[in-house]
């Protein structure tokens, strides 16, 4: 058993393998070249440091990594992990895992995150074999009607000013989430756009990050939330967050697909309102940290 780069692939090669990784996988993660490539360069993923593991020359599994600097440490990132199904249950992905870990004490990486969806039992005990922790369940969730916008109303006389900006904005503010799942950091937003609430006396209450997607014909098609906070210990935290997604979902007769994107789970009063409005879970998982 040897490792190489991934960047040492065609192409080609690192297709088939992605897909052979994920080869009956809980939800369907078949990638063609195009979005492969677009994954690889949205998500900042370094071929050049991600690994696959070869077994008589073939390869057979894989690893993706992806690396920034949050807050002065620096960050690596487990963009996918997976092992083709005849070679399962031989302990490679142990052996794998070990292998990417000295590879991110070679790249002096001081944090490793990683999620894992929440029903994947073998992959969750394969990462906590290797020291990684749960830290957080994340939710996604989804709605493809018109919005009732008598939902997002305050509960009570309110004057909260709406500003727009840009994301990387919000890594300035006190109750910003730096290390949230990776797709929902700022740094992954270089499409995306930025709410900010702010109260009476002009402090910044509340924020969002999200992205809208326009279809071919110019019609909005998608709208996807991948934070949204409110500063912590306010009375008036719904409020916010209910004036957060009037932005947000705007405008509420499109029945354009509305989504949640890896938001946390303990976000108990956003999750309510989502839920009041119709949202439903399509996808459950658990956000994983090992510090190195």
């Amino acid at each position: 058993m040897i490792f190489k780069k991934m960047s040492e692939l065609s192409a080609d090669d690192m297709v088939s393998l992605w897909n052979k990784g994920f080869e009956g996988y809980f939800i369907n993660s078949t990638l063609n070249l195009d979005k492969f490539l677009s994954r690889t360069v949205n998500e900042e993923l370094s071929l050049e440091h991600s690994l696959v593991v070869y077994e008589n020359s073939e390869p057979i599994g894989f690893v993706m990594n992806g690396f920034r600097v949050i807050e002065g440490k620096k960050v690596a990132w487990n963009g996918g992990t997976g092992i083709a199904a005849e070679h399962r249950g031989k302990g490679i992905g142990k052996k794998l895992m070990e292998r990417n870990l000295q590879l991110y004490r070679e790249q002096g990486v001081d944090i490793a995150l990683l999620e894992a969806l929440i029903q994947n039992e073998a992959a969750k005990k394969l990462y906590q074999s290797v020291g990684y922790d749960i830290t957080e369940q994340l939710i996604c969730l989804q709605h493809t009607e018109t919005l009732d916008a008598s939902l997002l109303q305050p509960n009570a006389p309110s004057r909260y000013v709406t500003k727009r900006g840009l994301p990387v904005e919000v890594k300035g503010l006190s109750f910003y989430r730096h290390l949230s799942a990776w797709q929902t950091q700022w740094a992954s937003m270089k499409d995306g756009e930025c709410i900010f609430i702010s109260d009476e006396e002009d402090e910044v209450v509340g924020y969002a990050l999200f992205k809208r997607v326009f279809g071919e014909d110019g019609n909005l098609a998608t709208i996807a939330l991948y934070q949204c906070e409110s500063i912590p210990g306010r009375a008036d935290a719904v409020n916010i967050l209910k004036a957060v997604l009037s932005e947000v979902y705007a405008p509420f007769f499109s029945s354009c697909k509305r989504m949640t994107m890896n938001i946390r789970d303990s976000n108990k009063e956003l999750i309510g309102v989502l839920e009041r409005l119709g949202f439903t879970t399509f996808v459950e998982q658990v956000h994983m940290i090992r510090h190195l």
